[in-house]
């Protein structure tokens, strides 16, 4: 009996620390980077006056859980700015930091996953990394793409620059110069699309996996003085959603259009209007002003945005709001795209949200 009870009490045992292991493994936070951020023209924020925080929010309190890592604090070094992440494993993320004061302190960070995580440096190409640092999009095979205000350069694992650099000083019809490119994405086939922000060239470039100097295709951005800031691909639906930023509430400059994407040719076609401020409140409860990030959790149809707090020409601060996701209303009722969840915010404002510049959704 008593060896019954003792073998009982162990197989309870076990199962109970498998059952905390599975909860562990699979608890999910939002990622949050607020440092140098870009929300079209309509922000005075910089390194000297951002956040310059990473930490993560609980997804299911809305509550702050964890700093990761302090930007302001040591080993920091003066001018420090998180601008990109990217999630590694369980464990371990990367972590893009722009650096205006000196340009050789720009560098691509592995932090671990706690709060005040270790830190180390994955890369500091000087050569690479030779401009504003915006974006990074982690390849399945390990290697990153690295937006900057000029190109986009391509990493391997093993930090070994591929090409002079990447994707350079395109032709048309994406742009005739390179002059900000705040995001840098792919599709599921590995065809690489890029946000350009520049007055007379503000548009979506798409090319192939390559690289190059030539670009597959674009499409322009709604209005001239709308300027693309941030996107997510809808990868399960084939739909490319772009966040545009403007100063002012008029049409189609602070709006969020969906695209349907043909990955064979990397054409977009189909835009439809899922979101306009110039519709706040008449159209929509909610304001969205001066986006400068968004990121998509596929397994609960969630989007999370970074938006102004108001709609004032300066951008004073932002919050964080979150939706319910419904692709089957693209084209059918674009208003119902993005449900609100709740009627405030799900990350207010405070000192910890000054310029938010990238968000992630990650275990």
């Amino acid at each position: 009996m008593i060896r019954w009870i003792t073998l009982l009490f162990i197989f309870n045992v076990g199962c109970s620390e498998a059952v905390k292991k599975a909860s562990s493994d699979s608890s999910r936070y939002l990622y949050v980077a607020a440092g140098f951020c870009y929300s079209g023209n309509n922000t005075t924020f910089t390194a000297v006056n951002s956040s310059n925080q990473v930490y993560r929010i609980n997804l299911e309190t809305g509550a702050r859980d964890a700093v990761i890592a302090d930007y302001f604090a040591s080993p920091a070094s003066a001018g420090d700015s998180p601008v990109a992440m990217a999630s590694i494993d369980s464990d371990f993320m990367y972590v893009v930091v722009e650096n205006a004061t000196t340009a050789t302190q720009r560098r691509i960070e592995r932090v671990e996953k706690k709060s005040y995580g270790l830190r180390s440096t994955f890369s500091n190409n000087t050569t690479a990394l030779n401009a504003p640092l915006r974006s990074l999009q982690l390849l399945s095979n390990g290697d990153v793409l690295v937006a900057k205000n000029t190109a986009i350069e391509y990493l391997t694992s093993a930090n070994a620059r591929v090409g002079a650099p990447f994707i350079n000083a395109t032709a048309a019809p994406c742009t005739t110069s390179t002059t900000l490119i705040p995001k840098v994405l792919t599709l599921n086939n590995g065809k690489i699309v890029f946000l350009h922000a520049a007055t007379g060239q503000n548009r979506i470039g798409v090319f192939n996996t390559t690289g190059g100097t030539t670009c597959a295709t674009n499409q322009a951005a709604p209005n001239a003085a709308a300027f693309p800031t941030s996107a997510f691909y809808d990868s399960a639906n084939n739909k490319l959603i772009v966040a545009y930023s403007g100063n002012a509430s008029t049409t189609d400059l602070n709006s969020i259009y969906a695209y349907s994407v043909n990955e064979t040719t990397g054409v977009l076609s189909s835009p439809q209007k899922i979101y306009d401020a110039a519709l706040y409140p008449s159209t929509y409860s909610f304001l969205l002003y001066g986006i400068s990030a968004m990121t998509y959790d596929p397994s609960t149809s969630s989007v999370f945005i970074a938006t102004a707090i108001n709609n004032a020409t300066t951008v004073v601060n932002y919050s964080i709001e979150k939706f319910v996701y419904n692709p089957a209303q693209i084209g059918v009722a674009n208003t119902q795209v993005l449900s609100r969840v709740g009627s405030t915010p799900f990350y207010p404002y405070d000192n910890d949200t000054r310029c938010i510049s990238s968000l992630m959704v990650a275990d």
